[in-house]
């Protein structure tokens, strides 16, 4: 399954601040500039694989190049085809001329901290990203290799757009809806850095409606507790939760409250504030899921 990153298909702050939680890492700083390709390839098969993860974004910092990861697993058939449709090809070699490829194990370290971070759950998975972590690219699963080619290939040109319009843009002055999308579309690939300051400026621009300056406070403090800015995130879901009208969105903003403790291994702050919303809340359409995360952590308190 490919996901593209910049369409421009909408996704809810709702959804985005489901998938944050599984981050775990701070996304990268800034977009790479986009690779210089050159047209010559003497021989197929003949890539430069870095030996882990942190050598290859070295090296693609370096070099101004993306990072190609491949996460493959033990008795994977799928893997073990790609790797022989793919890797013995021009067409391969040349798409890497602007990418240091590594190839990782799903189930070692850098396996699992790649795939909880780009929420990856099976192999083989594709990955291109830039040295500080901006995906640009994602597949999971193999089907053939022209598929992979035409959706790489279009994904990178969408990413090189993309990249080109962040660079221009001049964010204190941005339009609320431009900051909005393209503050969302940074988080989505995981660079909460980057699309903060858009963010944040969807709530100083003069023209956002109340509902884009809701969605932009969600946004905001998901991609706070993403760069580990606990007390911060705090303070604007606090906003949200005082300002909001929407009923839906209140109960979404009030059970991100009870998560941010976590994150500050504060186990015991986070079972009171999912109890109570249970209690003010007992027909949420949330409850379930909060009542699943009552029962876990009540497991770990007893253990």
């Amino acid at each position: 399954m490919r996901i593209p990153l910049f369409s421009n298909r909408r996704t809810s702050a709702a959804a985005a601040l489901t998938s944050a939680l599984a981050l775990g890492l701070a996304p990268g700083l800034a977009a790479q500039p986009a690779p210089t390709r050159t047209p010559v390839v003497r021989t197929p098969g003949n890539a430069d694989w870095a030996p882990n993860i942190a050598a290859a974004r070295d090296r693609a910092a370096r070099d101004k190049k993306l990072v190609f990861i491949e996460l493959d697993d033990k008795d994977c058939g799928n893997c073990q085809r790609m790797d022989a449709l793919l890797y013995p090809a021009f067409d391969f070699e040349a798409l890497l001329i602007g990418m240091v490829p590594v190839k990782v194990r799903l189930d070692s370290f850098d396996g699992k901290t790649t795939a909880h971070r780009y929420e990856i759950d099976e192999a083989p998975s594709i990955l291109v990203v830039t040295a500080e972590g901006r995906l640009v690219f994602v597949m999971q699963g193999f089907q053939n290799a022209p598929e992979f080619y035409r959706h790489i290939h279009h994904d990178l040109d969408a990413y090189r757009a993309f990249s080109k319009k962040i660079d221009a843009q001049d964010v204190a002055t941005l339009p609320a809806a431009e900051a909005l999308t393209t503050g969302r579309q940074l988080f989505q690939a995981r660079d909460s850095r980057a699309a903060l300051p858009r963010l944040e400026r969807v709530g100083k621009a003069p023209d956002a409606t109340p509902a884009m300056r809701e969605e932009a406070l969600e946004l905001t403090a998901t991609a706070q507790l993403d760069l580990g800015q606990s007390a911060a995130s705090r303070q604007t879901i606090e906003k949200l939760i005082s300002t909001t009208k929407d009923p839906d969105r209140r109960e979404r903003a009030e059970i991100f409250r009870a998560q941010i403790p976590l994150s500050e291994d504060k186990p015991a702050e986070a079972l009171a504030l999912f109890q109570a919303f249970l209690k003010e809340h007992p027909q949420s359409k949330y409850a379930s899921g909060v009542d699943a995360m009552i029962q876990k952590l009540q497991q770990g308190k007893a253990k």
